[in-house]
C-alpha cells in the first residue's frame, strides 16, 4: 500500500501538503489529484477501522478503570495522547479512484 499516493500516476503527496489540501479542508467526497486530475477519495474502510481500535480501547480503559486507578489527569493525558495519535495514524492514508 502506497501512502498518500494517488494511485493512478503515483504522485506522492508530502505530510505538510496532506496536511494543508486535503486533511483540514474536510474533503471527505473526493477532491483531484494535483497532478494528473484524477478524482480521489480516502479509503473509508482504513478509517472506520482504526477509528474503531481507538473506541475499543478507550472502552477497556473505561471499563478498567477502578482496576488500574485512572484518575481524571490521567484520563486527560490519554485523551490527548489519543488525539495526538490519531494525526499521526491519519498521516498515513491511503487513497482510492472516486467513482
Amino acid at each position: 500500500m502506497n501512502i498518500r499516493t494517488c494511485p493512478h500516476c503515483n504522485y506522492k503527496y508530502s505530510i505538510s501538503e496532506y496536511k494543508n489540501q486535503i486533511l483540514f479542508k474536510f474533503r471527505f467526497l473526493g477532491w483531484n489529484c494535483k497532478n494528473c486530475n484524477t478524482k480521489l477519495t480516502f479509503n473509508f474502510k482504513r478509517r472506520v477501522i482504526v477509528a474503531l481500535a481507538f473506541v475499543g480501547v478507550y472502552v477497556v480503559l473505561f471499563a478498567l478503570k477502578n482496576a488500574i486507578g485512572m484518575t481524571p489527569l490521567r484520563w486527560a493525558a490519554l485523551l490527548a495522547i489519543y488525539i495526538i495519535g490519531s494525526f499521526f495514524i491519519f498521516a498515513f492514508d491511503a487513497f482510492i479512484k472516486a467513482e
